[in-house]
């Protein structure tokens, strides 16, 4: 008979342990293994383990002196054959009691490598329902139809829980290679799995419940994010062309909207991390200046939300800068050394810049310019030195001039008419204001 190898890694779990053992304890299907990983926790995550464990000859206990250094999935599964089965849960979830019994029913009666089930998501907090992953029917996925069906069950392809995978699509060539982004490897791992399948099924049935936490990996921000959302989407792009000889144009176009969503989400966890404002600017250059963003840019699709997003993230992320509020990000994108110096409070070297630039006669993006010299001014100001406030403000009258601004012009110039009356440029842009 097949043997059903379940595994869940747990840290610092002891306040959800027990509800997701209990869970594969609970199994209408009695016949698996059960492997429970202690991945170096520092509360009484093993000591649960060994409790479990000595009660039950089902579950076997293992223990991670570092985090994630030993006994991973591929470490575990090398033990059994490709008869065998694989499935997940994390340690602070939990599938229905029928789960195994029906997947595995699924997997037999469709002659499946892999079976997926809908999800329930809970608010850990308040244990409040927060909506499903869940089709309207059954889908069975072979051949040509894992190209025609992408955006319906990309959804399903993204975790490794939900699921039971033949071992044997475990042990084939991954299709493409990728350095592990530390966020996003449970979708790596289900997408290659995906690919390695002749046949998945998914059930229309919510048998697993996943509990939304503040603490989990998606709402914490690391070094990597970022660069995770591209990976996913080169793997996904990658995916198809080996799967199904192409992207389609439905299917990229899908995939620029799962890339937008998911920087969107990467941005407001980054927006809420712990670390310096100017930190947080530069993962957004990060981002922003992306090969893949600027594509998404290109992209017709969503346009007014993109320009939204970004803007919004640039204001909340400088909102403590007085100079940097109400920029464009294309703005602070463009300038961002002047930027980084303003942020770092070295606005002495952020005017110096700006002198340089105009000095040499750098060429400026015309849509900039406005906003170059009024950042000048304030700068000019705060610094309180007054020449090269005077300088800057007769530039921006000019500019003000040339654009056909004329009743803003005019404007700026009566509050220095009198006190520079002589001043030969102040003469020079009276004459061109024709007053």
């Amino acid at each position: 008979m097949s043997k059903i190898i379940i595994y869940t890694p747990a840290y610092n779990a002891e306040k959800t342990l027990r509800r997701a053992v209990d869970s594969i304890l609970n199994q209408t299907h009695k016949e698996f293994i059960y492997y429970l990983l202690d991945n170096a926790s520092t509360d009484g995550t093993y000591e649960i383990i060994k409790e479990y464990a000595k009660n039950d000859k089902r579950i076997i206990p293992l223990h991670n002196e570092i985090n994630w250094v030993g006994n991973g999935i591929y470490e575990v599964l090398k033990n059994y054959g490709k008869d065998c089965y694989f499935c997940a849960l994390d340690a602070d979830d939990e599938y229905t009691p029928n789960f195994l019994e029906k997947i595995l029913f699924f997997i037999k009666n469709e002659n499946l490598d892999i079976a997926a089930c809908g999800s329930d998501f809970v608010d850990m907090q308040t244990n409040k329902h927060l909506g499903m992953r869940l089709l309207k029917k059954n889908l069975i996925l072979d051949e040509e139809k894992f190209d025609r069906y992408f955006p319906t069950y990309h959804q399903f392809m993204r975790t490794i829980w939900g699921k039971v995978y033949s071992i044997s699509v475990l042990r084939r060539p991954e299709y493409k290679r990728y350095k592990q982004p530390g966020y996003g490897n449970d979708t790596l791992f289900a997408m290659n799995a995906f690919y390695n399948a002749n046949r998945v099924g998914i059930l229309s049935e919510s048998l697993h419940k996943y509990y939304v936490s503040p603490k989990s990996v998606s709402y914490q921000f690391d070094k990597n994010r970022t660069k995770s959302d591209r990976v996913l989407f080169d793997a996904a792009c990658d995916f198809l062309i080996s799967k199904c000889g192409a992207v389609s144009d439905e299917n990229l176009n899908y995939l620029w909207i799962v890339y937008f969503k998911a920087i969107k989400d990467t941005l407001n966890v980054l927006l809420n991390a712990q670390i310096s404002v100017s930190d947080k600017f530069e993962y957004l250059l990060d981002i922003f200046q992306s090969r893949h963003t600027q594509e998404l840019i290109k992209w017709p699709g969503a346009k007014a939300e993109k320009n939204r997003l970004f803007s919004q993230a640039a204001s909340r992320m400088l909102s403590s800068s007085p100079y940097l509020v109400g920029l464009e990000v294309g703005f602070l994108c463009y300038f961002k050394d002047i930027v980084f110096s303003i942020l770092q409070n070295d606005e002495e070297n952020a005017l110096s810049q700006i002198i340089e630039l105009i000095a040499e006669g750098t060429e400026i993006p015309d849509e900039y310019v406005e906003s170059l010299m009024l950042l000048a001014l304030n700068l000019s100001a705060k610094l309180e030195l007054h020449d090269y406030f005077i300088y800057f403000k007769k530039l921006q009258i000019s500019l003000l001039i040339e654009l056909s601004k004329i009743n803003e012009a005019i404007e700026e110039f009566a509050d220095w008419d009198e006190i520079l009356s002589d001043d030969i440029d102040f003469k020079n842009l009276k004459e061109r204001l024709g007053i």
